[in-house]
């Protein structure tokens, strides 16, 4: 029996391709080939779109602004705290105005029985240049509290649950719930800490195999003792370079900053450079 012979349970299926089967196995050869170029088709355009897909930026990456400009949540000499030993929550709100200068009154959610002769606005000590939200009614913006007014179960003064004429969990005239006594480097009388030992980072097998170079920035803290804390990434380069970068500047260490002679922790930024030689 040969392949185009038809068996006992019907014509073998290479008769289709053959010029001398009957009508009705054209008429199937016919639709099993014009099937097959449809899945082509179909698969040539899955292909096409998804190479578009994939070989496009996405708009969206394209648009993103830089670290500096991203707004800052705390910033300044250090978090603040308030209250005014309410049994309630903080009211959620804005803080008032941004001022490194002298606070002279404390922000409150509770407006006093009868204006003073003298106005004098609310103040949160935070460096000016940090974009707090303003425009609502005062109050604590990490609260969700809404129902009354009240200056939380902090106190004295203020706006919280922490203490002493900020808004906020923590300590001191400032906002949020950033460690007391961390001061703006070059700023205010107090000097910039200066690096004493600063070991260079090593490269990841992959940044290596890659040749990624560039550059890490990391926000960190010079404590009074010259050691690093609350060390974050401010701009990556990933592939590693970022945990690399950490980790070596885990180990620098510096001469602290100071003020009025003594030391004094503060916030600043590095530059962590990758380069192949």
């Amino acid at each position: 029996m040969t392949a185009a012979t038809p068996g006992p349970s019907g014509p073998n299926i290479f008769s289709m391709f053959s010029g001398d089967g009957h009508d009705l196995y054209r008429a199937k050869r016919e639709t099993f080939v014009l099937s097959l170029l449809g899945q082509a088709a179909i698969l040539g355009l899955l292909i096409y779109f998804t190479s578009c897909v994939i070989v496009n930026t996405p708009e969206i990456a394209k648009n993103l602004p830089k670290f500096k400009e991203l707004p800052l949540v705390f910033s300044g000499r250090n978090g603040g705290g308030g209250g005014n030993f309410d049994p309630l929550p903080a009211s959620r709100g804005d803080p008032p105005r941004a001022s490194l200068s002298d606070q002279l009154v404390p922000p409150t959610v509770i407006l006093p029985k009868e204006m003073p002769k003298l106005p004098v606005e609310e103040t949160v000590m935070v460096a000016p240049e940090v974009n707090l939200p303003q425009g609502a009614q005062i109050g604590d913006p990490t609260s969700q509290f809404t129902r009354v007014l009240s200056n939380g179960p902090g106190g004295p003064r203020g706006i919280g649950p922490g203490c002493c004429g900020g808004v906020g969990p923590s300590t001191g005239p400032g906002f949020g719930p950033g460690p007391a006594g961390i001061y703006p480097a070059g700023k205010l009388g107090v000097t910039v800490p200066q690096v004493i030992y600063n070991p260079e980072p090593s490269f990841s097998d992959e940044a290596r195999k890659s040749k990624q170079q560039g550059a890490v920035v990391l926000l960190l803290v010079v404590g009074k003792d010259g050691h690093t804390y609350n060390i974050r990434v401010g701009q990556s380069l990933g592939m590693g370079l970022d945990e690399k970068a950490v980790e070596a500047v885990n180990r620098w260490r510096f001469k602290p900053a100071t003020l009025n002679g003594q030391p004094v922790a503060t916030q600043i930024a590095v530059e962590v450079d990758f380069h192949l030689y």
